[in-house]
């Protein structure tokens, strides 16, 4: 079957997010055409999970990855357009305000196993992916560095 085949085949069952609760925090299956960052934000915020770490591997599309520029304090945004491995995907969770933040960083193979990563903005699911999500028990919060421009952990 192509990949084309199993995205329509995914779209024709509405396949979602699925999970499982296991002792130290939750296994996470994200499908065809999720996009990852919004579903894991809200899983996260349906949980109460205010902090925590997150890994992930499986296969993505047209990733939106970021690297940030610490002279102009801005991220320089780049989509990768077709389907990526992704290798691995590193985080955590914490509140800025009232939002659930994910900051995550991948490493994402191509075709050609080339490899590129960044900090992720955004990605579908391409054929599947798989996360661990470690909740961290407390409430980590976020706010605004004047010297990097980042909203850093605040501890």
């Amino acid at each position: 079957m192509t990949i084309m085949v199993f995205r329509l085949l995914a779209i024709e069952r509405l396949t979602k997010m699925k999970s499982t609760k296991v002792n130290d925090g939750y296994l996470i299956r994200c499908d065809i055409g999720d996009e990852i960052i919004a579903r894991l934000k809200a899983f996260a915020a349906e949980n109460k999970i205010y902090s925590g770490t997150i890994l992930g591997i499986g296969s993505i599309k047209d990733p939106e990855l970021g690297y940030y520029d610490i002279e102009k304090k801005e991220y320089i945004k780049k989509r990768f357009e077709g389907d990526y491995e992704l290798l691995s995907l590193a985080g955590n969770f914490a509140r800025l305000g009232n939002e659930i933040i994910l900051h995550s960083h991948v490493s994402l193979s191509d075709a050609q196993f080339q490899v590129i990563g960044g900090h992720l903005f955004q990605a579908h699911v391409a054929v599947t992916t798989e996360f661990y999500i470690y909740p961290g028990g407390i409430e980590l919060n976020r706010g605004l560095d004047d010297v990097t421009g980042l909203n850093l952990l605040k501890f």
